[in-house]
């Protein structure tokens, strides 16, 4: 479906592309740049099995099948705390997760297929959408959907005020806040409403209401009388989603039961959720084994191999993680010697991706060169063209080489500015790339940061000409937090950490952030992602994957593992 994907194509390249900046020397023009194929679409099928260079389903033996879904049974998922807030607009832990469950999206991020990692924009209680010109989208939400049959809703329906109430709503928190401080919107009639930009943003979609930080739809009357007084869950949880919140108990659990006047015939197969809070992983382990939770994630390969070895027929989910910790290697190119190509293109060439993978990783992470598999038009290392794909591969030689020709035949003493990572893995990795770096000549120092220093230089692009840093690259839904429009992604702006400036790149950027056709929205992405890796931006390290362990009963039909935030339980069920 076409406008299934309108949005998405502009976000898909535009965090990591734009958030690495172009670059700082004279290079030709994007015209001239190699070109290579790419399919939307994200990780291919060839791709989508259990391998270190795979974008993994189900790697646990599967149990043998039922008759087919199921009604009934209970999902108990572990989580390590209390929710912080019941504000409906918060975007703090765990509460994110879990309202997706008690609220309904206007779009979400559906696994395409279900059960992939690849995921396409699909409307939820939007029914229909269309471009009114390349600065407004219209929207229709569904007739008949009913918010929760308890006060002070009581189960009324659900129209277009309550979106524009939410929205306005959604301006004040939350990571799609500044987004949508950029369009305005309006109620045209009971169910439909529009967004108009200041600009052509063909990513308007995506960025504002397809983000999975996105609006989740709201009644003005649970604000209270005094207008947002979120404090109690069983006035300010009232959605129109799959599962009605019923009690919390703090420091125990959270538990919500099925709509039975839900919008979705036959839906949802469970009769409710349970979330049980277990800080230590040791105690959610002991108690999947115990029958007393049946789901869980955040668990490291370690913990999860004991668990298929104490429990037969455990299954794994894994998708590539939704933000990328340690995440990519930035270079200050506003002076030498970052701000000569050789020098990026050496260092690109000087990471041994595939040995990263294999040792810090163990094998559970996927090589990609711009955006995080499994993002439309997310391109593949063989999807690049020879000319340019070599900036991809590990060639020391060719690394030390470019280093002499740049005038660095005795190499270069540089500082890797990192922040320090609680898990050892992610150190580990980083210790690996500082080795690869010394073996070709770049001497770098691991200059380990506590992380309010490291906000303030790496995160604000503030660390010295002639150093390097490592940083996160998040892709949620894909492009996390960010907006093409957002001036942080121009020359200077505090998401360009690699600090270059390159105007082909920027107008290319611009022509990519207003495009509404989709052939000419891949064709743009491609154009960007060729040009990120031919000039070496910044170079991004493997993806993780991020794990959800379930028991053997557990089936998530259509559910995108851990990369939506508020994991879609609906579709769940319980085999007998």
């Amino acid at each position: 479906m076409t406008q299934k994907r309108v949005a998405l194509a502009v976000a898909a390249v535009v965090f990591v592309l734009a958030a690495c900046g172009p670059a700082a020397t004279a290079t030709p023009a994007l015209t001239t740049t190699p070109r290579a194929t790419a399919t939307p679409g994200g990780v291919p099928a060839s791709v989508a099995t259990a391998t270190p260079q795979s974008v993994a389903t189900p790697t646990s033996p599967k149990p043998a099948a039922t008759a087919g879904p199921t009604r009934g049974g209970l999902i108990k998922y572990a989580w390590e705390a209390d929710p912080q807030t019941w504000d409906p607009v918060s975007r703090l832990e765990p509460s994110i997760r879990s309202k997706g469950n008690v609220f309904s999206r206007l779009f979400t991020l559906w696994p395409d297929p279900a059960g992939q990692c690849n995921s396409e924009l699909t409307p939820w209680l939007v029914e229909r959408w269309r471009w009114v010109d390349d600065r407004t989208a219209e929207f229709t939400i569904r007739q008949g959907v009913k918010f929760h049959n308890k006060p002070p809703v009581n189960g009324r329906e659900a129209v277009a005020q309550d979106v524009i109430f939410t929205l306005n709503e959604w301006v004040r928190e939350g990571l799609v806040g500044p987004k949508l401080k950029l369009v305005q919107w309006e109620a045209v009639d009971k169910y439909t409403f529009r967004l108009k930009a200041s600009f052509p943003w063909g990513g308007m979609v995506l960025e504002t209401l397809g983000h999975d930080y996105g609006p989740m739809v709201m009644a003005p009357e649970t604000a209270g009388t005094g207008g947002r007084s979120w404090g109690d869950p069983k006035t300010a949880w009232i959605g129109t989603g799959a599962f009605v919140f019923q009690e919390w108990q703090p420091g125990v659990k959270w538990t919500m039961a099925r709509n039975p006047d839900y919008w979705k015939a036959g839906r949802p197969l469970l009769d409710g959720i349970e979330y049980w809070v277990m800080p230590d992983i040791s105690t959610q382990m002991a108690a999947m084994r115990a029958g007393k939770i049946n789901l869980a994630r955040g668990w490291g390969e370690i913990q999860t191999e004991d668990i298929k070895r104490a429990l037969p027929g455990i299954q794994v989910l894994r998708c590539p993680a939704s933000s990328n910790t340690p995440g990519a290697i930035f270079m200050n190119t506003e002076g030498p010697p970052f701000n000569d190509l050789r020098v990026r293109r050496a260092v690109s060439m000087a990471i041994d991706r595939q040995t990263i993978v294999n040792v810090p990783h163990q094998g559970k992470a996927i090589i990609a060169p711009v955006l995080r598999p499994g993002i439309p038009y997310a391109m593949t290392v063989q999807d690049f063209a020879p000319e340019v794909r070599q900036y991809l591969e590990y060639h020391p030689d060719r690394s030390r080489q470019l280093l002499a020709q740049a005038g660095y035949p005795n190499g270069i003493d540089t500082v890797l500015n990192i922040r320090i990572y609680r898990q050892q893995n992610d150190q580990a990795v980083w210790e690996a790339v500082g080795e690869m770096l010394t073996q070709v000549g770049i001497k770098a120092k691991l200059e380990f940061m506590e992380y309010g220093r490291y906000t303030a230089t790496v995160l604000a692009a503030e660390y010295p000409v002639g150093q390097m840093a490592g940083g996160p690259v998040g892709q949620r839904t894909p492009e996390e937090g960010h907006s093409l429009a957002n001036p942080s992604f121009k020359y200077g702006g505090t998401t360009n950490r690699s600090r270059v400036n390159d105007p082909d790149y920027e107008k290319t950027l611009e022509q990519f952030m207003g495009a509404t056709d989709e052939n000419r929205r891949l064709e743009l992405a491609r154009q960007l992602q060729i040009r990120h890796v031919d000039q070496a931006y910044r170079v991004v390290l493997p993806f993780p994957f991020e794990l959800l362990v379930l028991s053997p009963n557990v089936r998530l039909t259509g559910d995108r593992s851990t990369q939506d935030r508020s994991a879609q339980l609906e579709t769940a069920w319980i085999a007998r």
